[in-house]
């Protein structure tokens, strides 16, 4: 009967779910790197999402780990975890090209977590952290006017006041992109990754779409979180700083 079930989900359209796992061998140089902070992968290493999508850091990446604020670290863990670094060069590869889209590349983090056995509450604490405090960027979209109120529009979301510290510049693959460096060096986001974490701790945030709610919750006017991946730019017209 076993080879009917199966003709019969075949037929349905149903496909299995892709397993997530991670492709290579994480190996780090020089020897004893993590003590001065900064380290170069020896092998390319990747990890392959529950939807099948491939994620490759290529050897030679630096990195400094996990980024996590030294008031998290109490309650997190350092930044050279063995639970964490997989997930962390990763993350510091996509966020270094941008080469994808940010949302999916911060859920990577969280995924890569999970698979290597981070458990979900301390899994959605650091991903809390990655979302207000790691480096956002948002694809600009040129040529389309931004009249009439028209909404998704950098004109019609503040102007720079909305993004402090933001630039303009060209990713790896030749997208116009804003975007903002990391702040986790900040004692104010420190602080709220400190808070969120206990929120997280004794609540229902068993979940990468809550996390995202709450990090959406907590910081409303974050022009980022805002306003997703991509946003529409009339050029040197808008009040950002042109490249």
């Amino acid at each position: 009967m076993r080879p009917c079930v199966i003709m019969t989900a075949a037929v349905l359209g149903l496909a299995t779910p892709a397993r997530a796992e991670f492709v290579g061998k994480l190996e780090l140089k020089p020897t004893g790197c993590q003590q001065s902070g900064s380290c170069e992968l020896v092998h390319d290493f990747g990890f392959i999402d529950g939807n099948g999508v491939g994620w490759q850091a290529k050897a030679g990446l630096k990195t400094d780990g996990a980024s996590i604020p030294s008031l998290a670290q109490p309650f997190i863990g350092g930044p050279w975890d063995a639970d964490f670094v997989k997930a962390a060069v990763l993350h510091d590869h996509y966020c270094i090209r941008t080469v994808r889209p940010r949302t999916a590349t911060h859920r990577m983090f969280y995924n890569a977590l999970i698979e290597s056995g981070v458990s979900k509450v301390k899994a959605s604490t650091m991903y809390y952290a990655v979302m207000v405090g790691s480096h956002m960027w948002i694809d600009l979209m040129e040529g389309q006017q931004c009249s009439g109120g028209m909404k998704n529009c950098v004109q019609n979301t503040g102007g720079a006041t909305s993004v402090e510290g933001a630039k303009i510049a060209k990713n790896a693959d030749g997208q116009l992109q804003a975007s903002r460096p990391p702040r986790f060096n900040d004692p104010a986001i420190a602080n709220d990754i400190k808070q969120a974490a206990g929120l997280i701790a004794s609540g229902d945030y068993d979940s990468p779409e809550k996390v995202e709610a709450l990090a959406k919750v907590r910081h409303p006017n974050d022009f980022f979180l805002r306003n997703g991946d991509s946003i529409r730019y009339q050029g040197p017209t808008s009040k950002y700083p042109d490249r």
